[in-house]
Formats: structure tokens, sequence, C-alpha cells
């Protein structure tokens, strides 16, 4: 493949910061649902159980899954969702977690900010949001998250800008990609619907999705301030009933020296393994690659989940190794009257191979989410792209959501956490979440809903962590969210 630099104008056309919205929106279902409202994605899962939608583990999700006759009601109701929802928001954290799950809970001491949709026919759409955060943890006031344009193309969504993606069927946490960090600039190609081949040589595979983006590091990280690119595909289909199988890839590159279109073939072709398929020089960047799979029981309202990550792709038969795990399972009900409810349980590993078929020799300390090559590991401004407890840790977790007919939420989870297992005493600097090692426990309860026409998110929490030589510390937190509509 030929050695073509991509220039730093190449690379940041690839990435589009933010996009204007055409004056003329209109009322119409924008083209993605987002990420981050729980009662969004429980509707959306109770749809998909039901067979009434096709894949529920790959957010964003295009609307264009959501029977038309639904999209009134499957819906964010903290993001525009539609071509006429515009209004201002505001929240304010005491002590913002760490342990940030799907919930789009603050980040920052505080945000204020105004946000609109905007839709043109069913070929274009987006969102535009903007806010200042006080005293943000990475000195970026100004932002655009959630932030997009999207056109659509035949069955193909072509977007750019600021879209938080959730890959993964965990509540939890996702080990390969979450929302614990703020979103990268990107462009995406998306499946605008999830429609299986009509070919009886690939019917079987079911209803189909497929995503791919590119997106732009900061440019002031602790290892290439040139703006390195993070790479991402991921495929996700349902070949039986009730069975959803995903698969995924990430990859950062692009660092100096190496931001060619030959090092990009190295990324494509999984080839990663220093000294061995590639050269030491020649080395593309930080690849990971996993599965996830969500299997609904027969008759049954529950279901078992399984996501593996694997920090390094085998030279051999591309296969994924070093693995960190998550397992799940989840009930639920939703009764005649709306209200409904969803409760699960789950446990994350983050050492490299602690858990499967591998040797235990292959058992590493900081591997995950860590590269020799991009030595701020696989991190986005102080946070972790993937699970937010970060490499070498676990957590067990116990949690739940009611939602009322209303729309009222109420949820509530108790999570065990053993922090950064391997520093014992020695500080981790690296490490997103603790320094040192941490063992404790970590309690979260929200409640959601709309009071004189403004919609409120109420949340508390508190911390007990045991630090290596030192006493037991507590911690408590609160944050509120108020949003309304002009």
């Amino acid at each position: 493949m030929p050695e073509v630099r991509l220039s730093r104008a190449v690379r940041a056309s690839l990435v589009i910061a933010s996009l204007g919205a055409p004056a003329a929106a209109l009322a119409q279902a924008l083209p993605f649902l987002p990420t981050g409202d729980v009662r969004l994605r429980h509707l959306v899962q109770l749809e998909v159980d039901e067979g009434r939608m096709p894949l529920g583990t790959t957010w964003p999700i295009p609307t264009r899954d959501v029977p038309e006759d639904r999209r009134g009601e499957i819906r964010s109701l903290q993001q525009p969702g539609d071509g006429q929802d515009a209004g201002w928001f505001v929240n304010g954290a005491a002590k913002p977690t760490r342990l940030r799950t799907y919930a789009d809970t603050p980040r920052e001491n505080g945000e204020v900010g105004v946000q609109a949709g905007w839709a043109a026919g069913d070929y274009a759409g987006g969102a535009f949001r903007i806010s200042y955060a006080i005293d943000p943890e990475d000195d970026k006031s100004f932002r655009f998250d959630d932030t997009y344009a999207a056109w659509r193309l035949g069955n193909w969504w072509f977007s750019a800008g600021y879209q938080e993606r959730w890959w993964g069927p965990g509540h939890d946490g996702s080990l390969i990609l979450s929302n614990n960090a703020r979103p990268l600039p990107s462009v995406a190609i998306t499946r605008a619907s999830s429609q299986p081949f009509e070919t009886k040589w690939l019917s079987w595979i079911g209803p189909w999705n497929v995503t791919t983006f590119m997106g732009m590091f900061e440019g002031n990280r602790t290892d290439f301030d040139n703006n390195p690119l993070l790479w991402g595909l991921r495929v996700n289909f349902r070949p039986l009933e009730g069975l959803e199988i995903g698969l995924s890839r990430t990859a950062q590159w692009c660092r100096p020296g190496r931001c060619t279109a030959s090092a990009f073939g190295d990324v494509l072709l999984g080839r990663d393994n220093r000294g061995e398929n590639v050269a030491d020089e020649d080395e593309p960047g930080n690849q990971l690659a996993g599965a996830d799979l969500r299997y609904k029981l027969p008759r049954l309202p529950a279901a078992v989940y399984w996501q593996f990550n694997g920090e390094s792709i085998d030279n051999g038969n591309w296969r994924p190794r070093l693995l960190t795990q998550l397992v799940g399972a989840e009930v639920w009900s939703a009764g005649e009257g709306g209200a409904s409810w969803r409760a699960f349980a789950e446990f994350a590993g983050t050492r490299c191979s602690e858990f499967g078929t591998e040797r235990p020799e292959n058992e590493l300390w900081g591997c995950a989410y860590e590269n020799t090559l991009f030595t701020g590991g696989y991190r986005s401004r102080g946070r972790v792209i993937g699970h937010a407890i970060d490499r070498d840790s676990r957590s067990y977790t116990l949690g739940g959501v009611y939602v009322a007919p209303a729309g009222t939420i109420a949820e509530i989870r108790v999570r065990r956490v053993a922090l950064n297992r391997d520093a014992g005493v020695t500080p981790s600097p690296s490490h997103s979440v603790a320094v040192s090692a941490a063992d404790g426990w970590n309690v979260e309860a929200r409640l959601a809903g709309r009071w004189r026409g403004l919609d409120l998110s109420v949340g508390v929490g508190a911390d007990r962590l045991q630090t290596a030589g030192r006493d037991a510390t507590a911690q408590g937190r609160a944050f509120v969210a108020v949003s309304a509509p002009w």
C-alpha cells in the first residue's frame, strides 16, 4: 500500500467541530436515539424483546428502526427528539462521580447550555447543543457534546459531530466503548435501517447493522500532541430469536511518523503484535477487539449477557487476546397500566486474561487500557474510553430502574469495587479512578421526571473506600439537572 501521508489539515477534515442547522426545522424524528437516557434504553429493550424493534446493544440507535407509531413515546426526554425541540439546560454536581455508568450524569461541578433539534424530511437532521462548563476537569469550558448533523443516502446515515457511543449489553459499563469520557469530534457512517438481507444465502443473519467512525483526540495528550485518531467499527445482528451478537474493534492510531494510508491498512488487518507480524518501527497503534452477546430466555422476561474485550490480536488467526470480561443478567416487567421496571446484576473484571481459557502466566497487571506507544492509555481528557473502573479492577453491581406511566423514573444501584488492584502502596498515576489500590462500596440513587414544565433529575451517592495503608474514608455526592423548552 502506498505511503500516502495524511496532513494535519486532512485529518482535521475528518472531524467537524460543529454544524449549523437549517432555519426551517420540521417536527420530525431526528436520525438517532441518543446515548445516556436510562428510561429510553429501557423502553427500547422492551421493544426489542417483544419483537417490535430489531436491535438494542449499539448506541446511538437509528430512529428508522423504531416503529413510526411509537416514535412519539420512544424518544429521549433529556435531549432533542424532533425538529421542533429547543430549550435550555443547567446541571450542577457536588463531587461528580468518577464511576460513570450508562446514565448521562454530570462530569463537572456545573454546566449551562442551550439545545435544539432540526430535521429536513427523512433525509437530514441532527441536534445542536452548546454549553459552558464551570471548573471543568479538562480545562475546556465551551463544549458541543451531543451536537451532530446527519444526511441519509439510501440506507446509510453519514454523520459528523460529537455523538456519545455505548457498545455492548452492559448497564454498568462497556469494556470497549462507553460514554464515560467526553465524546470525540468524529465522522461516522451507520446503516439507517437494520433490515435483514433478502438473499437466502445471508438472510440467516437476521436483522443487522454496522457503524464505523473516525474521531480525533485532544492535542495536549501526555503521549502525542498531534491530535491522534480513534477508529471504531461495530457489527451487530440477531441470527436467532432472542439472541443479539455484537463484534467490535477500535484503534488509537495516527501518531507522528505513522499517520499514513499504509498505517491504517495495518490497523484494518490487525497487525499490532510488535516484532511478530509487523516491525517495531511500523507498529500502527493501540488496537482492541472484542465481542458480546445478549440472550433473552424463552417465555421469560429475563436475559443473560456477556462481553469480552481483547487488548491484543493474535497474529495467527486474528483472535482477540489478553481478555477482560463482563457478565450479567437482567429481569423486567411491563404492566398494562404503562408502568415498568428492570433489575440487573453485573460483574466486570479488567485484569488481562484473569478469566477464560488462557494460561495463568498470561494474566497481566498493568495491561488493560495501557499501551507502550500510546503511553496516555486508552483514555481521553482524563477518563478511560472503556469501562469506568479502568484497568486491574473489579466491580459487582446490583441495580434497577422503575418507569412510571407519566415517564417519571427512579433508579438505584449498589456496587462493590476493587480498584487498581496491582498498585498496592505504590502510586499508579495513570489510573483514572484510584492512584493506589482501593476497595469498598458505592451506592447511587436518582429520581427524574417533569414538574411545572421543567424536566428534573436529582441524584445522590456515597462511596466508602479503603486504600492500602490508610483508614477507610466515606464521601457523599449529589447532583441536579434541569432542562426546559423555550
